[in-house]
């Protein structure tokens, strides 16, 4: 007993001492909300709370994994925050003296907290149980109940309510619903400010200044406070409550202010990582200070289990007996058999790319951002001792990296459209072509001759979109373009001997739809474009597969011995050079790779998801193409010929790697030659690595803006003004706030900060749904609303209309599995991890009691039936208010399953006298083009027959009058679209001004975690050179708002003035019939 309390004594002891030893410092902190006298926030995703005096603030939660966004109750005693404990990111509430966390919400759907009110309850924004991308609703609910107030405006993504509780002053529409990062942004998305009479119900008024943004509103006596960029930089604001008489509190420069919180009169805020609060009564702005005691958890070097998940380069070492891998900024050399695994480089403050071994195995070339540049630098291959860099002053990106087989020279690329080449003896690095002379910024490939003493590359060339291959010799310093423009021509690669330029070209076209007839017939398709063809690299070579002649003699009985000692390439002969070209006699394919050996060729053939490696003997008897080895994802050959590497398996799992000879077929037995990957794991230090990618994201946005000059911002600056917060990133997330912070100072939309991928489990995965929309009632859940879909698909309707399931709309759901789910606050618990499987529903319809099994459908799906639910609702509108005369489709992006839904409903609607096609809420992509191309199509003549209906050429043209929705979220190529409708004069545009996202990009900014710091890259103009869309948007040639209230009362009056405007054209130029004139008269009878 006296052990046992001297033990507590001393853990007591223990504890009371600890915070004399913790260390307090500065976080990132985010998102704050203050009530009686006490600032709850965010700092390393956890809820944190602080007096409002500042000093060491108390965390309330572990790390949640998402943005708490911590919402106080009015009277400081409990906080609402965001977390996943139970699957879906929903709200909880706990108290902040501790406590265990309850669940509020359960919408299933994204939800974000906006404040808490006395009355209202918590206030959060959600998506409405129907409705297109970016759809919000402001929804109230009683934390202790869970009684909901949907309030009756849509659009809406925050609000703040007057103490009388009669006014809603509301936000519609901003960027953070596109998740773009800018400031003084103009496009039409903007975030708007509205104010809604409760008492009287009527239409909500828009208020405030028209041409900024205004966001955040919140209530002080007679004045309304807002977040505005009125004078280009967000500050705190304040306006009479009608929206005029605008006052700005705050004035600052260096950073934006960020999320607020109001409680009588100060404001808390954030400013770059730090918290500031503004007394409203004395006008006086101070810091508050706050220190966070952390165990700096996300901070701690970790092992990742799975370090293939972020592998981008695989490279064979020349001598065939090991690879260099690179992922995650680390490189790693690995062979078969017991030989040790290398680790080059190994820290985690630098980014190593493109790895590439020398030919004689000793050194490890790569490009490595240690001085702050992405530089070329040499590495021993045996992992002992740095690196020594090679280069110095390139201010670009690099794209590729190139050894010679004689380790002489090396060739790399750049994001500037510059081909440089090293001299390892001189050590000097100079440019030998320059693409931008060229009008184009991009290599593909360069291959090396056996002997070093040239390579080829690949490029567009003079404006041309389709690939050229040139050849640069180093005794001359020349370059030779081998093809021309006409046809695309690639992946070069020269014979072991140096007698031949192997390559692949698209020059074959066999048309797999061979006539414009057929249902959805979207134009020609030529698959199996590509052939493999041949360079004579000396004047006097003989075509290897040319047949044999009776000049040739009789075939050898046994093939020449190889020679003891490789003999020296011949010189090339570029006199002639590119007319010295063949064919190889084998089949056209969907060709990817090449490679070459002595006595094969190879290739990859297939789709990207089903690709075979297949050879093909040279030899001038038997023209043979054979499988290599299936389900090949890459591969490369040794400059000798003698070695094949093998790259199976699907990302992201650990790829198979082979080390095979280069013959005819893979060998059956690979163990003895499959790289040794066993228990592979990589360990990073993620604080080290936030502070490369914070750097390498500004290296980025240097090299792939669409500007050079960065819209004269001051980009240096820039990075030293926001880089000293790195310090205090607390995770992951903290990162990607303050990058977009600091790419926000661009002012360019497409600027989304997209998370890497970590191959965990979302845990919206767990949840499951009905496919339908179900209301709480006191017996259990009543079926509202079955979400509609196509009956001609039974795969994609709702699991609720499937044959054999006797569920309807009004029938109350009691039981699932047995259990019941009378006073449950959701059904997520008794669905959970059940998506895909049979569920046994209990259900009541009138006096009867009904058993029916029907499958649970995972979030994913369910999303896309409420989408397909609001989408044939509008198709039903529009066929009963105009009598079944006008079709409508609606285009929800604009990637391949959107060119997939067009066809499926434009095709369906040709018979309509008129089209509607809806673009509003479109995200974007890139198949405008397609979707105009159709449009553009005109019927000028017919054919018919006595027995037979009138059918036009152009086939499938539609012949009616076509009106185009566009609204505040139509998106990047949504808007490409919707310019190309105006400028191409194809159909009127109504609605509102688009959101202005004008400048595309490649999306290959990666970081090094895999993580994408999307960078606006290609803008575009009209044909006079004028600039267009972005930060703007598209302006409608029909200005019609969607209001807020009826909008959520179910109308849509941008719809009616669509369906009111082809109606009145239709009357006033009706579709004539095609009637043909009656037919010659018949032929005449001969006369004597």
């Amino acid at each position: 007993m006296k052990m046992r309390l001297a033990r507590l004594l001393a853990s007591a002891a223990l504890i009371g001492a600890f915070p004399a030893f913790a260390h307090a410092a500065p976080g990132y902190l985010r998102t704050p909300s203050i009530a009686a006298n006490i600032v709850a926030f965010d700092a390393e995703q956890s809820v944190w709370a602080v007096p409002i005096a500042g000093g060491t603030a108390r965390r309330l939660t572990d790390s949640l994994g998402v943005d708490p966004h911590p919402i106080l109750s009015p009277d400081g005693k409990e906080v609402a925050f965001l977390a996943n404990y139970d699957g879906p990111t929903e709200i909880y509430v706990m108290p902040v003296s501790g406590g265990t966390p309850k669940r509020v919400t359960f919408e299933n759907l994204a939800v974000q907290p906006i404040g808490w009110d006395r009355r209202a309850g918590i206030l959060y924004s959600t998506a409405p149980a129907s409705g297109p991308a970016f759809s919000k609703i402001v929804v109230g609910i009683d934390p202790a109940t869970g009684t909901r107030h949907l309030y009756p405006f849509a659009d809406a993504n925050d609000a703040a309510l007057s103490v009388n509780g009669q006014w809603v002053y509301f936000v519609r529409f901003g960027t953070a619903l596109s998740h773009d990062h800018l400031r003084a942004y103009r496009g039409g998305a903007a975030s708007q400010l509205w104010r809604f009479d409760t008492k009287n119900g009527q239409e909500a008024e828009r208020i405030g200044p028209q041409d900024v943004n205004l966001r955040r509103p919140m209530l002080w006596h007679d004045r309304l406070v807002v977040v505005s960029d009125q004078n280009g930089r967000e500050n705190l604001w304040s306006y009479a409550l009608d929206g005029t008489d605008a006052r700005q509190l705050t004035h600052h420069t260096a950073f934006s202010v960020r999320d607020a919180s109001l409680q009588g009169d100060r404001i808390v805020y954030q400013i770059g990582a730090d918290l500031h609060v503004f007394d409203l009564a004395k006008n006086e702005d101070a810091p508050l200070p706050v220190d966070t005691v952390s165990d700096d958890a996300a901070r701690r070097p970790q092992w990742l289990a799975e370090p293939f998940r972020y592998l981008n380069g695989i490279s064979l070492a020349p001598q065939g007996n090991q690879v260099a891998l690179t992922f995650r900024g680390h490189a790693v050399l690995a062979s078969t058999g017991p030989r040790r695994r290398v680790q080059i480089a190994d820290a985690d403050n630098i980014r190593l790319r493109y790895a590439a071994i020398s030919a004689d195995d000793k050194a490890l070339y790569a490009f490595s951002d240690a001085s702050g540049e992405a530089e070329l630098w040499r590495f021993p291959t045996d992992g002992d001792g740095h690196g020594v860099q090679l280069t110095h002053g390139n201010h670009t990106e690099p794209t590729g990296l190139y050894v010679a087989p004689d380790n002489k020279h090396i060739v790399h690329t750049d994001m500037s459209g510059r081909l440089w080449l090293y001299d390892t003896a001189g050590k000097t690095d100079r440019i030998i072509d320059d693409a931008t002379k060229d009008g184009t910024t991009s290599y593909d490939v360069a291959a090396w001759s056996p002997d070093g003493r040239a390579f080829a590359f690949v490029r567009t060339r003079g404006g041309n979109i389709r690939r050229q291959i040139a050849l640069y010799t180093l005794p001359n310093n020349k370059t030779t373009w081998l093809t021309d423009g006409e046809y695309e021509s690639y992946a070069p690669q020269f014979s072991p001997d140096g007698h031949w330029l192997w390559f692949l070209s698209d020059r074959t076209f066999s048309l797999a739809n061979d006539s414009p007839w057929g249902d959805r017939n979207l134009g020609p398709v030529f698959p199996k474009r590509t052939g493999i063809y041949a360079l004579a690299l000396q004047a006097e070579e003989k075509f290897p597969f040319q047949p044999r002649t009776e000049l040739d003699g009789p075939k050898p009985a046994e093939p020449p011995k190889t020679p003891e000692k490789t003999p020296k390439p011949p010189a090339i002969d570029l006199a002639g050079l590119p007319q010295r070209l063949y064919r190889v006699p084998v089949p056209a394919g969907d060709y990817q790779g090449l490679g070459a050996s002595k006595d094969f060729l190879f290739v990859l053939d297939g789709t990207d998801d089903d690709k075979t490696l297949k050879s093909i003997h040279i030899d001038n008897d038997e023209h043979k193409i054979e499988d290599f080895a299936p389900k090949i994802r890459d591969f490369s050959v040794t400059p000798d010929g003698k070695t094949l590497m093998l790259v199976s398996g699907p990302p992201p799992t650990a790829p198979k790697i082979l080390l095979v000879p280069a013959a005819a077929k893979a060998p059956t037995d690979t163990k003895q030659q499959t790289v040794n990957l066993d228990n592979f794991r990589l360990r990073v230090d993620p604080g080290a690595e936030w502070q490369e990618m914070f750097d390498d994201a500004w290296r980025l946005h240097r090299d792939h803006f669409y500007d050079r000059n960065l819209r004269g911002v001051d980009w240096d600056a820039t990075r030293e003004r926001y880089r000293p917060l790195v310090a205090r990133l607390g995770d992951r997330s903290d990162l990607d706030d303050l990058l977009g912070q600091m790419v926000g100072e661009l002012g360019a939309l497409h600027s989304q900060l997209r998370p890497a991928d970590t191959g965990t489990r979302p845990a919206s995965d767990l949840i499951a749904g009905l496919g339908a929309h179900l209301t709480r009632q006191p017996g259990g859940f009543i079926i509202d609303h079955i979400y509609a879909g196509d009956p001609n698909l039974p795969d994609e309707l709702s699991p609720l209309l499937a044959p054999g399931v006797d569920a309807r709309e009004g029938d109350l759901i009691t039981g699932i599995n047995g259990q019941s789910v009378v006073g449950a606050p959701d059904l997520s618990t008794f669905l959970a991890d059940q998506a895909g499987r049979q569920v046994l529903l209990a259900i009541k319809r009138g006096g009867r009691e009904i058993r029916t099994v029907s499958m649970a459908t995972s979030m994913k799906r369910e999303n896309a039936l409420r989408y397909r639910d609001w989408e044939i609702g509008r198709a039903q509108a529009v066929a009963k208010a105009s009598g079944g005369r006008i079709g409508y489709l609606h285009l929800q992006a604009m990637g391949d399953t959107d060119i997939a839904s067009f066809a499926r409903d434009f095709y369906a609607n040709l018979d309509k006298d008129g089209l509607i096609v809806d673009v509003r809420r479109n995200m974007g992509g890139n198949i405008d083009s397609w979707v105009l191309s159709q449009l553009m199509r005109r019927a000028w003549m017919f054919w018919a027959r006595y027995d037979n209906a009138p059918s036009v050429n152009m086939q499938q043209a539609f012949r009616g009058r076509i009106v185009v929705l566009c609204d505040e979220f139509t998106y990047s190529d949504g808007e490409t679209f919707s310019q190309g409708i105006k400028s191409l004069h194809i159909a009127p545009l109504v609605g509102m001004r688009t959101a202005g996202a004008g400048v595309w990009l490649s999306d290959s900014d990666r970081l090094i975690d895999s993580g994408n710091a999307r960078t606006a890259e290609n803008p575009y103009f009209d044909m006079n050179g004028h600039w267009l869309v972005e930060n703007h948007g598209v302006e409608p040639d029909k200005s019609v708002e969607n209001m807020p209230v009826a909008t959520f009362k179910g109308q849509d009056q941008q719809l009616s003035a669509a369906i009111d405007l082809l109606q009145q054209e239709l009357k006033e130029h009706p579709i004539p019939a095609l009637h043909p004139e009656k037919f010659r008269p018949p032929v005449p009878a001969p006369t004597e």
